[in-house]
């Protein structure tokens, strides 16, 4: 069951980590032909409610287990992390089109305890998750897995999008997610390939889970190191610091050591503020131009309710599994897909 976008942390070039910055929800992965699941009167429909709910358990929890950081700042808690994963994944199991069924479903929920914390956060499913749809390359889709090429395109920020082939390491990706084993990179909104230990990583080329970019520079290009964790020396020739679990590195210049990351709310600074890195959460950090990167400095903008105006450049966003859909007034409102929205 392919996931939708990681959510950015923004934090890449400031923590000196090109690991995986972004949260790992699904888009509520393949769907099948089942009926609606706001109805709970059939069993087709209890069956829907009962997969997606158990999928639901088996995300949140690997995600709290690998990062609860994570988990916080994407939802804010775990019960909401159940609730709208739970809600993303009946909504496509729902939607016309062969794929899933609730059997797959539960398979796929059972398969995520043995998923790699690495294999998790660089999206990379069991194989009991990968099940494709009926509809060829060029017909119009809402989710990933209606598509017999497993990926819908551009839909970031729309209910319809079309069957496309998966995206190559150097795809556009502003208004289309990235594939497995990939990352939006928001430097140049490009699809990269997450390197392992010892390959060469810069700004724009990210490192995998657990790795950060060692002795690169404005000129220069690093390599994939394994990052450190709090307390430890950081910076230069030696490894980042991991930002995907909490971590930054901080102080002068020649001793600088991985401190805790702060988490403010909205309407906060956020960003690099030398001695720490603030992040935002259940939001994220906007200038007045687009999300903060690097080392600017913006504000909080928590994430907008289902039904409320958002901005895919400025903010807010939306909370996943709603999208921002612009309007005919130019404005972006968060609306929650469903496989009645693209036929």
């Amino acid at each position: 069951m392919k996931r939708a976008p990681w959510t950015t942390f923004l934090v890449l070039a400031a923590i000196g980590a090109c690991g995986k910055s972004s949260s790992i929800p699904t888009d509520g992965g393949h769907p099948a032909d089942a009926g609606n699941p706001t109805d709970t009167g059939g069993s087709a429909d209890a069956s829907i409610a009962t997969a997606c709910g158990d999928l639901a358990q088996a995300l949140c929890a690997k995600r709290m287990s690998c990062s609860s950081v994570n988990l916080a700042l994407v939802y804010g808690d775990l019960p909401t992390c159940v609730a709208r994963e739970t809600l993303s994944c009946a909504n496509a199991l729902a939607s016309p089109g062969a794929g899933d069924t609730p059997a797959m479903v539960e398979a796929c929920a059972t398969a995520y305890a043995a998923v790699s914390c690495a294999d998790y956060h660089q999206d990379h499913p069991p194989a009991a998750c990968n099940v494709i749809g009926p509809r060829a390359t060029g017909m119009a889709c809402t989710f990933d897995g209606q598509c017999a090429s497993d990926t819908c395109s551009g839909i970031k920020n729309a209910l319809c999008g079309t069957c496309a082939a998966p995206p190559a390491a150097g795809a556009p990706c502003a208004d289309s997610f990235c594939g497995h084993g990939q990352e939006c990179v928001d430097a140049t909104m490009l699809c990269q390939t997450y390197g392992a230990v010892a390959a060469t990583c810069s700004a724009d080329l990210p490192c995998g889970d657990t790795l950060s970019c060692t002795g690169a520079s404005t000129t220069a290009a690093g390599t994939c190191q394994t990052a450190e964790a709090s307390g430890a020396a950081c910076g230069g020739t030696l490894p980042g610091c991991d930002g995907f679990r909490g971590f930054f590195c901080a102080g002068a210049t020649g001793a600088k050591t991985c401190v805790p990351i702060s988490y403010v709310t909205d309407g906060m600074p956020c960003g690099d503020q030398a001695s720490t890195f603030v992040q935002c959460t259940k939001g994220s950090c906007y200038t007045g131009t687009g999300p903060a990167t690097g080392t600017q400095v913006g504000t909080c903008k928590a994430n907008a309710a289902d039904g409320a105006g958002c901005d895919p450049v400025v903010g807010p966003a939306c909370t996943f599994p709603a999208r921002c859909v612009p309007g005919a007034d130019g404005g972006g409102t968060c609306v929650v897909p469903t496989g009645a929205n693209c036929g």
